[in-house]
C-alpha cells in the first residue's frame, strides 16, 4: 500500500469515531476513480431510504430519490444487496441473468443519471453491514459523461479496504448504542428531584443532574468547585470527605459496606441537607479517568415538587377533593387552612384525609406529604 492507501484508512476509522468524517472518506475513494462521482448512504431502521449521506460530484437534490429509482426501475432487493458484500462490482451483476433491460431504457437513466450528467454506464457499489451480516448501507460510484467503463483493476482497487470499511462501521453503531444508552440514563437522572453526582477516581464529576444543579446554584452549604464537592462546616466537610475516601477504597475491593450518610447544614436556617455516598461497583476498578467509582445523593427536603392534583389522583386513586386536599397539605398548609382554602368543614377534611391515608398506605400526616414530594409524583 501507498501513502494515499494510508491516509484512506486512517480516514475511514476516523469516520468511525467522528461520523461527519465519512465526507473525507467519499472524497477519497472518488479519487481513487479518477474523481468519479460518488455517494455513501445508510439506511434508516425499518426504512428503505437512506439516513445519512455523504456524496461528491452529485447534485444534492436528487440524493433523496436515488433508492427510489433502484427499488421501482431496478429488480434490487436485500437479496441483490448482499450480491455486493465481499466485493465491489457493477450493481446490474446483482440483478440476474434475467434481467436484460438496458440502462438507458429505464428511467433510472433518463430522470437520474442523464439530467445531472452522468454517463449512460452502470455504477459500482458496495453493501455495507452489519456484525449479523445484515445490510445498512453501501456506496456507489458512478461515471460522468467522457468517462469510460470501470477496469477491473478499478475495482479492485477497493478490495482492501473493505474489512476496514466494515469493522470502521461496527465500531461506530457500538459507539452509537452506548451513547445512545447513557443519553437515556442522563434524561432519567435528570427526571429525579433528588441531586446526583458521580465522582471519577481523582475526585472528578463526570456526571451531575438537574437536581444536583439547583442544589448547588443555591449556595447554601453544599458546593462543588475544582476539588470536587465540600460542605460550608468544616467538621461535617471532613466527614464528607472521608466518606467519598472510604466509598473509593471500597469500589476497589467490591464492597458496600462503605455506604454512609451525612447531615448538611445550611446557612440559612432552612432543614439540612441529606447526602448519601456509596460506591459504584459496576465501574471497573483501575479503569480509565472517565470512569465513575462513586455517586453522592442529595436530597434536599424543602424543594419537593408537589404534583397536580389530577397526576396525583391519578397515581393513588384519590377522588378529586382528596387530591386537591393532599396537594395544599404538600405546600405546607395546614389542615385547618386546606379546609378553608377548599372550602369545606374539617369533618370532611378530616374524612378526606382518612381516605388518602388509605389509599396511599400512609398513617400520619407528615408521611403522607413526605410520599407526595419524594414519591414518583415529584418526577419532573
Amino acid at each position: 500500500m501507498d501513502e494515499r492507501d494510508h491516509q484512506l484508512i486512517e480516514c475511514i476509522y476516523d469516520a468511525a469515531l467522528r461520523p461527519e468524517a465519512w465526507q473525507g472518506v467519499v472524497l477519497r475513494v472518488s479519487e481513487l476513480f479518477g474523481g468519479s462521482p460518488v455517494m455513501l448512504g445508510f439506511f434508516l431502521p425499518g426504512e428503505t431510504s437512506f439516513g445519512p449521506r455523504y456524496s461528491v460530484g452529485l447534485q444534492r437534490e436528487f440524493l433523496d430519490t436515488y433508492l427510489e429509482h433502484l427499488l421501482n426501475d431496478l429488480p434490487w432487493s436485500t437479496r441483490a444487496m448482499r450480491r455486493l458484500v465481499d466485493r465491489v462490482a457493477p450493481i446490474s451483476e446483482s440483478f440476474g441473468a434475467e434481467f436484460e433491460v438496458g440502462l438507458e431504457n429505464t428511467t433510472f437513466y433518463t430522470d437520474w443519471l442523464k439530467p445531472q450528467g452522468l454517463a449512460p454506464l452502470w455504477p459500482a457499489g458496495h453493501t455495507l453491514v452489519d456484525e449479523a451480516g445484515e445490510p445498512i448501507g453501501g456506496f456507489v460510484v458512478f461515471r460522468a459523461e467522457g468517462q469510460g467503463p470501470f477496469t477491473e483493476p478499478e475495482l479492485a482497487s477497493l478490495d482492501p479496504f473493505i474489512p476496514h470499511f466494515r469493522r470502521a462501521l461496527h465500531i461506530q453503531l457500538a459507539l452509537h448504542g452506548a451513547r445512545t444508552v447513557q443519553h437515556a440514563l442522563a434524561e432519567a437522572l435528570n427526571r429525579l428531584p433528588t441531586g446526583v453526582l458521580l465522582l471519577n477516581k481523582r475526585r472528578e464529576i463526570v456526571l451531575r443532574n438537574r437536581g444536583a444543579d439547583r442544589i448547588v446554584s443555591q449556595d447554601d452549604g453544599f458546593r462543588v468547585d475544582r476539588n470536587g464537592p465540600s460542605v460550608s462546616v468544616a467538621r461535617e466537610n471532613a466527614a464528607l470527605q472521608k466518606l467519598i475516601a472510604d466509598a473509593m477504597d471500597a469500589h476497589i475491593h467490591g464492597a458496600l459496606a462503605a455506604t454512609g450518610f451525612l447531615s448538611v447544614t445550611r446557612p440559612s436556617g432552612r432543614r439540612p441537607f441529606a447526602v448519601m455516598v456509596t460506591p459504584l461497583l459496576a465501574a471497573p476498578a483501575g479503569g480509565g479517568g472517565p470512569d465513575a467509582v462513586v455517586a453522592l445523593f442529595v436530597s434536599d427536603p424543602d424543594a419537593g415538587r408537589v404534583s397536580e392534583g389530577e397526576v396525583l389522583a391519578k397515581l393513588y386513586g384519590l377522588t378529586h377533593s382528596e387530591a386537591e386536599l393532599v396537594r395544599l397539605l404538600a405546600v405546607g398548609m395546614s389542615l385547618e387552612e386546606a379546609a378553608a382554602k377548599r372550602g369545606v368543614s374539617m369533618n370532611t377534611a378530616r374524612s378526606h384525609l382518612k381516605h388518602a391515608f388509605a389509599k396511599t398506605g400512609t398513617s400520619r400526616q407528615g408521611e403522607l406529604v413526605r410520599l407526595v414530594i419524594t414519591g414518583v409524583s415529584a418526577i419532573d
